[in-house]
């Protein structure tokens, strides 16, 4: 794979962190996707928060599914979720198939019930996991990643590789979970130009995952899950 750029004898880059930050392996990865003269500031293993939405039809931004909804629909939702899940594991999967035809197109992860109640029980307690419009910034970036190519179920795509530069932030492809350790080849997925996201103020924490909050120019936001605390803590100081 092809050299990547930095500052020289380990200058701090943007945000004060050194440069470049994040696993060795996965700069490799990063680096056939840098323009000429580009300095890699740091790339980050990542995945979706739990809590967003699987598929295109679901958990709508301000709908009766939303994780800012009232808590009556968060109610409703949570007896849903068991009341689908339930019946989805007990029933032959033709059965199932008929009676619930939107979570049969799904992987097999996002059609488990431990899955359903999982969300259904955290959402009153997880302060939300993304907000904007059908347009925003935050649902391009949900989007890219749950449409990553070569997935043939794709409701249940959460993984991606998180790159950040003196120019721009890039979101690149990543199908399996060793894949945060080694160098592997990715498509690109979305680009940023600098300026454009930060890190998001007084979000709220969690007990289940190193959560991360990127904002976005447009007021828009979405909840990440990092896999440590390092990576967490290194990619908010690259952002802040």
């Amino acid at each position: 794979m092809g050299a990547y750029q930095q500052s020289p004898g380990g200058t701090p880059g943007w945000g004060g962190a050194p440069a470049p930050a994040g696993n060795p392996e996965l700069q490799q990865t990063a680096a056939p996707h840098l323009r000429p003269g580009e300095t890699l500031i740091g790339v980050f293993p990542g995945a979706l928060d739990p809590l967003l939405p699987l598929s295109f039809h679901q958990d709508v931004v301000g709908g009766p599914n939303s994780t800012t909804s009232a808590p009556r629909s968060i109610f409703l939702s949570f007896l849903w979720g068991l009341w689908r899940g339930f019946w989805v594991a007990i029933l032959p999967r033709w059965a199932a198939e008929l009676i619930f035809p939107s979570i049969m197109r799904r992987q097999t992860y996002g059609m488990r019930m431990d899955r359903a109640a999982y969300r259904a029980m955290r959402r009153p307690l997880h302060g939300g996991a993304w907000s904007g419009g059908d347009n925003s910034t935050a649902r391009h970036f949900w989007k890219a990643v749950r449409t990553t190519p070569g997935e043939q179920n794709k409701a249940d795509h959460d993984l991606f590789t998180l790159v950040l530069t003196d120019q721009r932030m890039l979101l690149l492809s990543r199908h399996q979970a060793y894949q945060r350790e080694q160098a592997y080849q990715a498509l690109a997925l979305l680009e940023l130009p600098r300026g454009t996201y930060g890190l998001r103020r007084d979000a709220p924490g969690s007990w289940f995952t190193d959560r991360l909050d990127l904002a976005f120019g447009d007021g828009s936001w979405i909840a990440l899950n990092m896999y440590d605390k390092d990576d967490a803590k290194q990619c908010a100081a690259l952002l802040g």
